[in-house]
């Protein structure tokens, strides 16, 4: 005799497969925020392009993942750890949408100074390139590690993540003032400098999407 699925033997597949294309969304968002800041420094307007045309392929699917969500919990009716993990999920997909939409904001300011960052910032002081690109290296290397926050729900490097916030947060402020000091300073040259401002804010702001997935995700375990 045929035996029938019913739809609760359907759902770990399901929230399995939502949690695996959240993933994807997330790395593609990582790669996006990579081209960007890397037409920063450099003459690289296709890279630049690239990560702003991204920013429809990420908008629709979000669109997706948040209906596909919601369906589930409408069929299954999860409860406990299986509905705080969907919660979980549509938090990671709103700072992927978030991360995103800064990246794309690097991007068009990179354009707009022509890939002239380093030059820019030594002009401030010698080691300004070499902190802005610091803190975008931070910020890389979280975007891979969060990740696996997403896939896998590792609390130890959620962990992490959250306590180790605090070093971006202190190179962001070291980059802020020089070009705060700039900007004071040759307010008649100011405009490329407060482009620099607003990019360096962007970065900052993905790094604290980093962190709301991460506390999402603890939140979600229990922990």
């Amino acid at each position: 005799m045929a035996q029938t699925t019913s739809p609760n033997d359907e759902f770990p597949d399901a929230l399995g497969a939502l949690a695996s294309d959240t993933t994807e969304l997330g790395i593609v968002v990582g790669d996006m925020f990579q081209y960007a800041a890397a037409s920063l420094f450099g003459r690289e307007p296709e890279a630049a392009r690239y990560a702003m045309k991204t920013r429809a392929w990420v908008s629709e699917s979000v669109s997706v993942l948040r209906r596909r969500a919601l369906y589930l919990i409408q069929r299954f009716a999860p409860q406990g750890d299986d509905l705080r993990r969907i919660a979980e999920l549509q938090q990671a997909t709103s700072e992927y949408a978030r991360i995103a939409e800064r990246a794309g904001n690097v991007a068009e300011h990179a354009l707009r100074l022509d890939g002239g960052a380093d030059a820019l910032l030594a002009s401030i002081h010698a080691e300004a390139p070499d902190l802005l690109r610091a803190l975008i290296s931070e910020i890389v290397g979280r975007m891979r590690d969060v990740f696996l926050v997403t896939a896998s729900r590792d609390m130890t490097l959620a962990h992490s993540l959250i306590e180790r916030d605090a070093e971006v947060e202190a190179l962001y402020q070291r980059v802020k003032a020089l070009l705060d000091w700039r900007i004071r300073n040759d307010p008649f040259n100011a405009l490329p400098m407060q482009r620099l401002l607003i990019v360096t804010s962007d970065v900052r702001q993905i790094g604290a999407s980093v962190v709301a997935i991460c506390l999402a995700a603890r939140g979600a375990a229990g922990r």
